[in-house]
């Protein structure tokens, strides 16, 4: 669908990927449309599935979450995406990633404190499906964050 969109559905997702909160008549002052036009290529792009949804992006620390670490996860046959699903409702998962090679998959985990980061790796290896899991905590970060 992405190669589809003309100029002004790009500019539309461009303002939104800026500020999510936007409304449609400071889109529209600012692309020179009418307010009707923004809401109409909003719910065609939404429709689409070029847009998938909105989410608040919060300052690295507003959790307080200092206790990072990666989790390298093998799953039994067919069950990877079940697992996926379960995993992604332990509030200290922060990232799922599938892999290639030995495991199955590489999950994130942020907590505020030990305790909180063990309880987290208890429910993921809970999980139906998991087998295998190799965590690895994280000590410090030499780039970014």
């Amino acid at each position: 669908m992405s190669e589809f969109l003309d100029s002004k559905d790009q500019a539309i997702v461009s303002l939104l990927q800026k500020d999510g909160r936007m409304s449609v008549q400071n889109m529209a002052k600012a692309l020179g449309i009418t307010r009707a036009t923004v809401t109409k290529r909003i719910e065609k792009l939404e429709s689409s599935g070029v847009i998938t949804g909105y989410v608040a992006v919060v300052k690295k620390d507003f959790f307080n979450k200092k206790v990072r670490g990666w989790v390298m996860i093998t799953t039994a046959p067919n069950l990877e995406e079940s697992g996926i699903i379960a995993m992604k409702l332990i509030p200290e998962v922060s990232k799922i990633y599938t892999t290639s090679g030995r495991w199955d998959l590489a999950v994130e985990i942020r907590a505020s404190n030990l305790e909180s980061f063990d309880t987290a790796l208890s429910k993921i290896r809970q999980v139906s499906g998991v087998e295998t899991t190799e965590t690895n905590l994280l000590l410090s970060s030499r780039i970014g964050m």
